[in-house]
C-alpha cells in the first residue's frame, strides 16, 4: 500500500511540476519527488528564489540551513518554527547570515572542484542508500532556462564511494567556510521561543526553565494562552 501511495504522489508531484516549469528545462540528474511536498513551501516562507524567476541561482537546502548564491544576495538562513502545546503556532524566528565575497568565491570553487553540479541525484547513484531518519541536502541550480534539483539522503551514512566522498567533503567544508556552527550557536541563543523544531526534524528544542528566566516563562505561557 506504502508503494501504491508513493507512486501516486511521484507521479502527481511531476504534474504539478510540469505545470509551471513552461519556462525551463529540467536536467536528467533532477528529482522533482519532494518538491512540492516539502521545499516549495519552505522556499515561500523564507521568500527565497523560485526557479520559475528568471534568476541564476544555487540553493543548498537542509534543515540545518539554507544556502543562497545569486547576483541579487548570497546569504544562509537558520530558522526556528515555535511550538506550542505541541502544535506549530505559524510564528518562525529567522536568522540571516550574510556571506562575504571572500566566501562565496571559496564556495564556488569548492562547487567546481569538486563538480557538484555533475553530481546525479542520490536516487540515481547505485549505491546511494535512503531512509526515514537523518539529514537530507537538497541541491537546486538554475542557469538560463536549464534547472537542476537533486536531493541525498545522511551522506554522512552512506557508504565511501567516489559521489558520498565528494558530497560529505563539500558539506563539512562549505560549513567551515560559512562558520555555521558558531552562527548556529548564536541563533539557539536568540531564539525568543521556549519550545521550537526546524521542518524535516523529529526532535523539539525545549528551553529549560530556571530561577533567571522563570518570570519570563509565566508572561510568555500567559501570551500563548490568551491567544489560545
Amino acid at each position: 500500500m506504502k508503494s501504491i501511495l508513493f507512486i501516486f504522489s511521484y507521479f502527481f508531484s511531476l504534474n504539478l511540476f510540469g505545470q509551471i516549469n513552461n519556462n525551463f528545462e529540467l536536467t536528467k540528474y533532477s528529482d522533482t519527488a519532494n518538491y512540492f511536498e516539502y521545499v516549495k513551501p519552505i522556499i515561500e516562507k523564507l521568500n527565497l528564489i523560485k526557479p520559475i524567476n528568471n534568476k541564476i541561482f544555487f540553493r543548498l537546502s537542509s534543515p540545518k540551513y539554507y544556502l543562497e548564491l545569486s547576483k541579487e544576495s548570497n546569504k544562509y538562513l537558520i530558522y526556528a518554527n515555535e511550538i506550542w502545546k505541541g502544535e506549530k503556532t505559524g510564528e518562525i524566528f529567522i536568522k540571516q547570515i550574510d556571506l562575504s565575497k571572500k566566501q562565496v568565491s571559496e564556495i564556488n570553487s569548492l562547487i567546481d572542484s569538486l563538480n557538484i553540479n555533475d553530481i546525479p541525484s542520490g536516487n540515481q547513484i547505485k549505491n546511494w542508500t535512503s531512509g526515514f531518519d537523518g539529514i537530507t541536502y537538497i541541491f537546486e541550480l538554475k542557469n538560463k532556462n536549464k534547472y537542476s534539483f537533486k536531493n541525498y539522503w545522511s551522506p554522512s551514512s552512506q557508504e565511501k564511494f567516489e559521489e558520498s566522498n565528494k558530497i560529505n567533503f563539500f558539506l563539512q567544508k562549505l560549513d567551515d567556510i560559512i562558520n555555521y556552527q558558531k552562527n548556529n550557536e548564536e541563533f539557539e541563543r536568540e531564539v525568543p521561543y521556549f519550545n521550537w523544531k526546524r521542518d524535516g526534524t523529529s526532535w523539539n528544542v525545549v528551553k529549560a526553565i530556571t530561577k533567571e528566566n522563570k518570570a519570563e516563562y509565566k508572561k510568555y505561557k500567559k501570551k500563548k494562552n490568551s491567544k489560545l
